[in-house]
This record gives structure tokens, sequence and C-alpha cells, in this order.
């Protein structure tokens, strides 16, 4: 069974570009809102080979930040706190939102890849679903 990557957008236009890439290389997807922030959610199989992965990570990456500039470009209230959110995959299936300093990972995004900050974090949820009291050292 394959694992399941997701890509999220805040704006339907960048969410329906990456749709027509999508549906351009023939890809079986599925689209979902996001449940906390009602974002728009396309979840694809693991099962496709490296040169398709790599071409999605960097049309997505593309699309992202004009995601985010579209998104900023939207909102007029200057009152509003700065926030950022880490989006964690529970074990059920469910998501949850961290919300954090975007001081702090921005600091922590200087020294650590995206998939390095998401490795960590999925370590850290894990770990909190699933106990462990051994010993450090211990090897398992």
């Amino acid at each position: 069974m394959s694992e399941v990557i997701e890509y999220l957008f805040f704006t339907r236009p960048m969410a329906d570009r990456f749709a027509d890439q999508l549906k351009a290389r023939r890809l079986d997807y599925a689209e979902v809102a996001e449940s906390v922030q009602e974002a728009i959610v396309f979840q694809l199989h693991e099962n496709l080979d490296e040169d398709t992965w790599d071409e999605l990570d960097e049309l997505y990456d593309e699309l992202s930040a004009q995601d985010q500039a579209l998104l900023e470009s939207g909102m007029i209230d200057e009152t509003a706190a700065s926030a950022a959110g880490l989006y964690l995959q529970l074990a059920d299936g469910r998501q949850t939102i961290a919300k954090v300093n975007p001081e702090l990972v921005n600091r922590i995004l200087t020294v650590l890849s995206l998939d390095e900050l998401n490795q960590f974090l999925e370590v850290i949820v894990s770990s909190v679903e699933n106990p462990d009291d051994s010993a450090i050292c211990q090897t398992h």
C-alpha cells in the first residue's frame, strides 16, 4: 500500500493551476477541503517515478509562493497578529495545526530544510502518540 502525499493551497486560482498540471500529466488525485483552515488539499499516491515527483515539487514550490502572495494581498487587517502554523499528521489520519511564532519557524528553516523539519515533527508526533519510556541510549 502506497503512502499519500498532500499538496496544500489557500487560494482557488493556484489550486486550479496545480490541478490543471495534474490533469495534463494524467495523474490520479483527490481534492479535499482541509478541515482546520478550509484550504484546498491535493492527495496523490506516492507510487510515482522520481522525475514526476521532482517536477511536482518544483511546480508546487512556485505555485505555493504565488499562493501565499495572493493570500497576503487579500488580507487588509493590519492589526492582525503574525502567525505560523505547522501541520501535524496524526496516526489516525486527522490533521491538526500547531500555532507557532513565525520568527522561530524562519530561524529553524535557516538551518533545516522543510523536509528535515517535517521529519523532526513526525518523530515528535509519533513519540507523543506512542510514548516510550526506555533509556534514550537503548536500541530496539
